[in-house]
């Protein structure tokens, strides 16, 4: 951990179990070595205006992009993953198309999400996309974790925080002690990566 955290610019924050850098993970990514994480777990940006009856817009660059460009921007990231063999991530259903086939996708109800799909109803379930073989064991690919839609803390400001529990759940179910996040969000990796004493 502290051998590849050497070789990288200065952090925004960093103390003994998490290091924190304020930068487009696509500049920052290239200069960690090949294979030296354990795990990337991540959720990108889904390419939306705005998510949910409470419309809670995305802020930056790369969130509204023209169909395309988007396309684009998903393969640049994911081609820059290669820092692990295993990858976790939540690609959102509209972009499902936007990456390589996973080794297994999981399936994730959500059955109180208030998140509008765009057939008109509500969007009460997600793909979690798995690379390599990232978990000991699978004991279910569905997984039951309900949102955070109505949470009061810092996350409710995120247009999609995942659940706590959720990945802590995805956590724990791998061997995993150097876990990388290239879309930090509300924090909820680095969180519960420091909470259940990885790095």
């Amino acid at each position: 951990f502290e051998e590849i955290i050497a070789k990288l610019p200065k952090p925004y924050f960093q103390d003994d179990a998490v290091v924190i850098y304020c930068a487009d993970c696509r500049d920052i990514l290239p200069l960690i070595p090949d294979k030296s994480v354990d795990l990337v777990l991540t959720d990108p940006p889904y390419n939306a205006k705005n998510i949910g009856p409470n419309q809670r817009e995305y802020i930056g660059s790369t969130m509204c992009l023209p169909e395309q460009e988007y396309k684009t921007w998903c393969a640049d990231w994911f081609s820059k993953t290669t820092v692990a063999e295993n990858i976790i991530f939540t690609p959102g259903i509209a972009n499902i198309c936007n990456y390589p086939q996973p080794y297994w996708v999981l399936c994730w109800h959500k059955p109180a999400a208030v998140y509008f799909n765009r057939m008109g109803g509500f969007n009460a379930w997600e793909p979690i996309f798995c690379y390599g073989k990232p978990f000991k064991k699978l004991p279910q690919d569905y997984l039951l974790f309900n949102t955070m839609n109505f949470t009061k803390g810092v996350e409710r400001d995120h247009p999609c925080p995942k659940p706590v529990s959720l990945w802590a759940y995805l956590i724990n179910l791998t061997e995993a002690d150097i876990i990388l996040d290239p879309f930090l969000g509300s924090g909820t990796t680095a969180y519960c990566a420091k909470k259940l004493g990885r790095k």
